[in-house]
């Protein structure tokens, strides 16, 4: 119980809080956090639909706008996202909603998804927040050690104390794991990526191979 505004209010299960709900929901899940952009993405498309998806302005022009307008939308943020893989399908479902409808392809036509990526040259999505996670991941290890977002990575990469006991139940999807899910088509772990991420050169190539290695 607490006091806003001389009211009093009850439990919350999660708020926003600068624009993101994903680190202040009960839960500890990304999934309220996606589910939230993936509507705000969806209401945006809806707007613009009359006057620019339906117009006549030229593909790569809506191309545009989409990638400068309607992709930040849901993007913000998105480097801390904890995903599982019926995250990423429900991220790349939305991608494909929002690019048929930029395409004015109905769902009657029977179009598949690899055409209308072929149309349009896009990325998956999911692709997109993988590299975000990825560069973050990165940047987080070249940072100072003495900064606390530096160590706290480490206690985490280091594992639990000895003592300690993990709860009863599957473990929930936390976001170093799925890091660790990132790089395991490349035989990597997570203990071994200090020393690479200290190359950003070097750590955009491995990010660029990551996502190619998961997209096949």
């Amino acid at each position: 119980m607490f006091r806003m505004h001389f009211r009093r209010h009850g439990q919350l299960h999660g708020f926003t809080y600068l624009g993101s709900l994903t680190l202040i929901h009960i839960s500890g899940s990304s999934e309220p956090e996606i589910k939230r952009r993936i509507n705000l993405v969806r209401e945006a498309m809806s707007t613009l639909d009359q006057n620019i998806w339906r117009s006549s302005i030229t593909l790569e022009t809506k191309l545009r706008l989409y990638n400068t307008c309607i992709l930040p939308i849901f993007l913000y943020g998105a480097e801390t996202w904890s995903v599982t893989e019926t995250l990423s399908k429900k991220i790349d479902a939305l991608d494909s909603w929002c690019l048929r409808r930029i395409l004015n392809v109905h769902w009657s036509e029977f179009v598949t998804n690899v055409e209308i990526r072929s149309r349009t040259g896009q990325l998956f999505l999911s692709d997109t927040v993988r590299r975000r996670r990825l560069s973050f991941f990165g940047h987080l290890h070249r940072t100072d050690s003495s900064q606390d977002h530096f160590r706290a990575l480490q206690a985490c990469i280091m594992g639990p104390p000895a003592d300690w006991r993990r709860r009863i139940g599957r473990p929930r999807q936390s976001w170093l794991r799925t890091v660790e899910a990132d790089l395991r088509p490349m035989n990597l772990g997570l203990a071994t990526l200090k020393r690479r991420a200290q190359n950003r050169s070097k750590w955009r190539k491995l990010i660029a191979t990551a996502t190619s290695t998961t997209s096949s």
